[in-house]
Order: structure tokens, then sequence, then C-alpha cells
């Protein structure tokens, strides 16, 4: 994180002039979004600075038992904050209506974009990014080290969250010895890798699980691209008793099977709106981030995802998007 000390040395000082700062997760946010976003708030509370957490959706599924989600805030008032962060996903600005805000402002206040994605740079903002890091929780761990915060236990294991989701378990091709470093140091703080394998991977409810089985039975791969594909509709959800959150994992699921050289689930995230998850791993060679960007979407070169308009119906054997 070299590269990223003199980012550090400007944010450090801004911080030092802030009192109210607004930290926005992103939409359906994920386990690394929220474990960076409550570490940086930690840390903003230690130094008397009172921070709000705005989360534009319900966190859902294994998240539910690593975060205290019932201190996100699901509106928000720039008026009332003199810093905006952007948390782990820079489009976040753009699709919750902040960007709108932020340029409605009689006095702009800082912009902060703290992410690991690519092409995830703002205009006007300080950004904070790495492409190399596994996760954003990477970042921030870096940040708070290069300011000498002692971490806590429940700091550290917010921070350990995020790695952990991020890497599949310290699975993918994204962690590097340095990450491995990382996670240690937080174990050493107190964290525990048994907590969040528990909450994300381990401990899934019979809805999630009668869930997987209606979208593996869907799966089919598409001999030409290699795709494997499936589908999951609300009238699943509600079917099985299972929430948004139940959905993740199954893309890296349907991306084991050995004819597939990567993986897409389709989701009805709301009325009108569909959720696409892709994954493939190095050794198979496709660029899903690619994909994700031609939908107006990002991610990873591994694990990307974008959103588009329509409705998942069932014709015969086939499912299309109306």
């Amino acid at each position: 994180m070299e590269h990223l000390t003199e980012k550090f040395i400007i944010l450090a000082d801004l911080i030092k002039k802030i009192k109210q700062p607004l930290l926005a997760v992103h939409p359906g946010p994920d386990t690394d979004t929220l474990g960076a976003a409550f570490a940086l708030a930690a840390f903003f509370k230690d130094q008397g600075i009172k921070s709000t957490i705005f989360s534009q959706d319900q966190v859902t599924g294994g998240p539910v038992k690593l975060f205290p989600i019932q201190k996100l805030n699901s509106e928000f008032d720039l008026k009332n904050h003199d810093a905006l962060f952007i948390i782990d996903r820079h489009d976040t600005f753009f699709q919750t209506g902040l960007d709108k805000a932020f340029n409605q402002l009689d006095q702009k206040i800082p912009l902060i974009n703290i992410d690991h994605h690519l092409r995830s740079s703002l205009d006007d903002a300080l950004n904070v990014v790495n492409t190399k890091a596994a996760a954003t929780s990477e970042i921030i761990y870096h940040f708070l080290n290069h300011v000498n915060y002692p971490l806590s236990q429940t700091t550290a294991q917010y921070l350990l969250n995020g790695i952990y989701a991020d890497t599949g378990g310290f699975r993918h091709t994204n962690t590097s010895a340095e990450t491995l470093e990382i996670s240690g140091e937080l174990l050493r703080k107190g964290a525990s890798i048994g907590k969040v394998n528990q909450a994300l991977f381990a401990g899934k409810s019979l809805g999630a699980l009668k869930l997987w089985g209606i979208a593996l039975n869907r799966a089919q791969v598409n001999p030409k691209i290699k795709m494997a594909v499936s589908f999951i509709t609300k009238k699943d959800l509600a079917d099985c008793g299972a929430s948004p959150g139940d959905i993740s994992g199954l893309s890296e699921i349907l991306n084991t099977i050995s004819e597939s050289n990567f993986s897409l689930i389709l989701s009805e995230k709301s009325e009108g709106e569909i959720k696409a998850s892709l994954r493939s791993e190095e050794f198979k060679k496709v660029d899903v981030s690619k994909i994700a960007k031609a939908f107006r979407g990002g991610g990873h070169k591994l694990a990307s995802g974008f959103e588009i308009k329509g409705k998942l119906r069932q014709m015969g054997n086939q499912w299309v998007i109306e």
C-alpha cells in the first residue's frame, strides 16, 4: 500500500477537520462494504467524530449476524454532514441520489471515495483506491495502521469479515500473501474466522437451502459460450421463506460446474428490476467485469455484477426476461 501513503496523509489531515461525516455503503450491501464502513465508524467514534452510515437497501442474509445493522440509516440529508465517504463502490454516489444532493449543496463538503474495484475513481473526490487490494476492508486496515489506531477486537472482526467474504474464505485468486498477513494480525487482535465463516458459508437456513435447490435444478450450461446460468424470482424467495441475502454464493456454486467457464445468476430484486451476479476463475480466462461493464455494471475480473430492467418469466423449459 506504499502508493497510498500520500492519500492516507491527506485523508488523515482532512479527518482532523470534520465532525459529522456520512458514510455511504453500496446498494445491496455486502460484507466488505459493511466491514469497511463499520470499522471506519469505530475509528471516528474514538476520535470524537459522530459519523452516520447510510444504506439505501436493507441488509439481509449472513451479514445480519456480523454487524449492528440497527445502526444503519436508510435516509440522508447532506446538509447535516461535513464530509461524504463512498465506501467500496464508486457508483453508489450516483445510484443512491447522493450525486444530486451533493451538487445542490450551497457549500461543498469533502468527497472521499474508498474502493478496490477497477475503474472506480470519482471526479472531484479524494480517491483512495487500490485495485490490487483483496477488499476495501483491507484498504481501511492499512489506513488505520497508518494513523496508529489500536484495533479493538470488534473492529478487527469487522475488517476480517470484509476480507474473508471478498476472498471467498481465502479461496479466490485475489488472496495474496499480504492479505493472509493482515488476516493473521486481525486474528491476533481477537477476530474469529469461525464466526464469519459460520455466518456467511456454513450457517445456511432451511429456506436458503431450498432456494439453492430450486436454482440448481434450473441450472443450464450454454455449450457455445460455456456459461452456467440460473434464475431466482421473488416468488421463489417467498415460497422458500428466504431472503435476497440467501442468493449470495449461488453464482460461485454454479461456477464449479466443470463444463462452464463462467456463471450467471439472475434474480428479481424488486418490481421491474433484475440483479445479475457473474463469477469465473483465473484458469478459465474469462474477465466477467467486461460483461458487467457492457450492462453498465462493474466489479472484479472474476466477480462482477449489474442490474437491468425487466421481469423473469418461464416459457416451457426456458426463462426469458420481459
